[in-house]
This record gives C-alpha cells, structure tokens and sequence, in this order.
C-alpha cells in the first residue's frame, strides 16, 4: 500500500463501490489474494497451513494471468546455501542437523508443495518458504529442488500463496472486459 499512488481512477472505484462487501453464506470471508497463480490457485489448508476447513469459497480453479505480468514472476529460479535451509527448516520448528537431501514431498490438487521432505523429515511447504525468504521463494508451485554444490535450487512459477485472487489474474480479467463482480466471484 502506498498513500502516493491513490489517484482520481482509485478514489472513483472507492465511491462506485461504497457500501459493498463480500460475503459468503451471509458471513463475511478471509479474501485472500496474492501476485501470481502461476495459472491454478489452491486451498488454504495447502498453501497457508490453515488449521480449519477449508471455506467454500476458496477453489482450486484455474487462474489465468496477464501477459503484462513480469517474467521472473511467471517462471522462476532461487538458490539459497545449505545453511539458510537448514536454518529455516528449523525455523519451522524441525531440526534437521547437515542437509543431505531435500525433495518436493505432499502436493495439493494445484501441484504446490505442501510439504518438503529434508533429510527424509517432513517440513510445512508453506512455513519454509516464509522462513527462507518468501520475497525469492516466491511460491510453491515447484517443478523441481535441486541441492548440489552447497547450494539448493528451487524452480517454480507463480508469485504468492496461490489461495483466494490473483492479482495478475484480476488484472487480465478486467483487461478483457470483466467487471469487479465478475473478477470476484471468479
């Protein structure tokens, strides 16, 4: 958020929508968004490590994103030495000692890692990524981890949770002519 960008076209969407909320079976829902689906979203209980069923509004859907949308958010790479994923697979609360292998393990309906496997231990996909570094490891949306040389290497697409709305995906809605309505109940 940045009070510097708000513009005539943002106060005038505000006004247009004064008054409106989202809701869901009369209750009003976790809107969960995110930068990039990487072209499919997931469920909470995958991505977010939630605790709870997860809402009926949440789907694992298909999420189209803008062609506008920056390339090294579309496909990606990210290195970090061993120690960081030592350090943050503790973070998440499992000591794992030395890395010696590091896998994709528990897959959501999306194909996001819900676990990772280090050293043979399960690891919460989700609380790894914000413990390494979610602004590099930017999804879990993974094809492949590699760990060689000192050094894992994570390949993957998307930028975020993937849970809820994409924001390149609204973005390219409404560049095709969808209203907000239409953005949100997609």
């Amino acid at each position: 958020y940045d009070a510097d960008q708000i513009n005539d076209r943002i106060k005038q969407a505000v006004n247009d929508t004064r008054g409106q909320v989202i809701s869901y079976n009369g209750e009003l829902p976790y809107a969960w968004f995110f930068a990039h689906a990487g072209g499919i979203t997931e469920l909470p209980s995958v991505a977010l490590d939630y605790d709870k069923p997860d809402p009926g509004y949440t789907q694992v859907i298909e999420s189209p994103d803008s062609d506008k949308a920056p390339t090294n958010v579309k496909n990606w790479t990210a290195s970090f030495s061993a120690a960081d994923v030592v350090a943050a697979a503790k973070e998440t609360g499992v000591d794992i000692g030395t890395l010696s292998s590091i896998s994709i393990g528990k897959k959501g309906e999306s194909g996001r890692a819900a676990t990772l496997l280090i050293n043979g231990r399960e690891v919460s996909a989700p609380a790894f990524r914000v413990a390494l570094d979610s602004k590099v490891l930017k999804s879990m949306l993974l094809s492949d981890v590699q760990f060689e040389g000192g050094k894992v290497t994570f390949t993957g697409k998307g930028y975020g949770h993937g849970v809820g709305m994409s924001q390149w995906g609204a973005y390219g809605m409404a560049e095709s002519g969808s209203n907000y309505e239409q953005i949100i109940a997609h």
